[in-house]
């Protein structure tokens, strides 16, 4: 569990900063005629225009600075909250304003952990073939990447029950009350709650507006369903599988696909219950259909193994900073180019990964979607000899296991196969891409546990963090390319 203690925040000090604050600070007086940002951006009495368009923007300086810690630090409040706490800070005249809304958020109780609970299609826990066996439960808690998933659960009583189970286990101490919880399950559009599997995050999350911080639950879902896949293609790689008769989505399997909201508990009140609002998804249809779908089945017992456990002890951090730098030089306004174009393209080969396991994906789609992942992942860009580079890169990567040929080969054979597919619309075989799928797992472990090496002055970066070398045709083409 990743969350900072709040009273070890600091906004580092930087020019801009001071400028907004010394701004800010003269307009204190004028400022005390507005309850809302909302307000003063609407206003056309008070202000001037220039006034008016100065202060909102010293005011997105600062909002931006706290958010840039706050989201660091895994403490996900809402740039409308941000905006508020800024002005209201602003409007004592008192200097640090930054600081001050540090304290005044402390008070709230921002750091309070609350969760995302999303549906999920396809997935399934193993379960004993007959009666009970303890080591196989029909839940697993990763606690080190703060999420849970569980078997579609049958009922209300049995999916708040569950709940409340993932959630304790994961340190989140305040549960929703029934009635509330309930009564947002009756509403409409939410027979997924018991009749799916659910997957939950937790994390500390305070909006003002329902979809300010969907961007955030979406990354979180992709970057889990990422460890899961992960865990399982080298399961399975490794000769663990699970029989699908012993999987629950084989059994009384009546998942839905009318998936159109989730639910967010949000600790607003200290030793109060969870606050639940039900959100309508504001994606589209298709990426809606790929965020739910995670077809593979999970074992508790499996898990448990030493192997299984080392592996997740080292995809858990790899996919986190992952995750914190896709928001620190992605989401958050960066300067950064390098660091940006990297982890954009990391989280991309991510998604392109996970589709190769799809449920409703073919043959043919899952073999483009992992050879795009592959060259998503250990390229820069495209360049002749695309073959040959990702054999070799695989190489580096895999350079401390033995018996690496077969992985490399089983890449090559899913890019080549790519070819086909793309350019006669068949690639003439049946594939078995399971060894390739370990190898990506495997591959970005390796690029992830170089990721503190990237500098802003590198131009090939995957490259040149694996330590690879241009080929002849490659420094050839790479000046045309500069040339042309």
């Amino acid at each position: 569990m990743s969350d900072a203690p709040l009273p070890d925040l600091t906004i580092p000090p930087s020019k801009k900063r001071a400028q907004s604050e010394t701004y800010l600070l003269s307009k204190h007086n004028v400022l005390k005629a507005f309850d809302s940002v909302e307000d003063l951006a609407t206003d056309e009495e008070t202000l001037t225009e220039k006034d008016r368009d100065a202060v909102l923007h010293h005011l997105l300086q600062l909002r931006s600075a706290v958010a840039r810690v706050l989201w660091k630090a895994g403490l996900y409040t809402g740039t409308s909250i941000l905006d508020d706490f800024v002005l209201e800070v602003t409007k004592s005249g008192q200097p640090d304003i930054c600081g001050r809304v540090i304290d005044r958020l402390r008070q709230a109780g921002v750091e309070r952990p609350g969760f995302v609970l999303y549906p999920l299609t396809e997935f399934g826990m193993e379960i004993p073939f007959f009666g009970s066996e303890p080591d196989l439960r029909n839940f697993a808690v990763f606690r080190e990447a703060d999420f849970a998933l569980t078997a579609q659960t049958g009922s209300i009583e049995g999916a708040y029950a569950r709940l409340n189970e993932m959630a304790a286990a994961l340190g989140i101490t305040a549960v929703p009350d029934r009635s509330s919880f309930e009564h947002h399950v009756r509403a409409g559009n939410m027979r997924w709650m018991t009749r799916n599997p659910l997957l939950l995050v937790r994390l500390s999350s305070h909006t003002g507006a329902y979809y300010e911080n969907q961007f955030i639950y979406t990354l979180k879902i992709r970057v889990a369903a990422a460890l899961i896949v992960m865990l399982h293609a080298l399961s399975v790689d490794a000769g663990i599988t699970v029989d699908k008769f012993n999987s629950s989505a084989e059994v009384s399997n009546n998942e839905t696909l009318d998936i159109r909201h989730y639910l967010i508990g949000e600790a607003t009140r200290a030793e109060k219950p969870l606050s639940l609002r039900r959100v309508p998804m504001n994606v589209a249809a298709l990426e809606l259909a790929r965020l739910s779908d995670l077809a593979v089945t999970l074992s508790t017992r499996t898990l448990a193994r030493p192997e299984l456990h080392a592996l997740e002890q080292r995809l858990t951090p790899a996919l986190r900073a992952v995750e914190h730098g896709y928001l620190q030089y992605v989401n958050l306004t960066s300067s950064e180019k390098v660091h940006s174009r990297v982890f954009r393209r990391l989280v991309t080969a991510i998604d392109w990964y996970r589709q190769s396991f799809g449920s409703r994906t073919n043959e043919a789609e899952a073999i483009v979607a992992l050879a795009v992942a592959f060259e998503t992942l250990l390229t820069d860009h495209y360049a002749p000899g695309s073959v040959a580079r990702l054999k070799r890169r695989v190489g580096i990567c895999l350079a401390t296991r033995p018996n690496v040929r077969p992985y490399q080969d089983s890449v090559v054979a899913v890019h080549k196969a790519r070819s086909e597919i793309v350019h006669t619309g068949d690639s003439g075989r049946e594939m078995d891409i399971r060894r390739a799928q370990a190898a990506f797992a495997l591959c970005f472990l390796e690029v992830a546990s170089r990721l503190d090496r990237l500098n802003r002055t590198m131009s090939d970066p995957i490259r040149e963090l694996l330590g690879d070398s241009l080929t002849q045709e490659e420094i050839k083409a790479k000046g045309d390319a500069e040339t042309a």
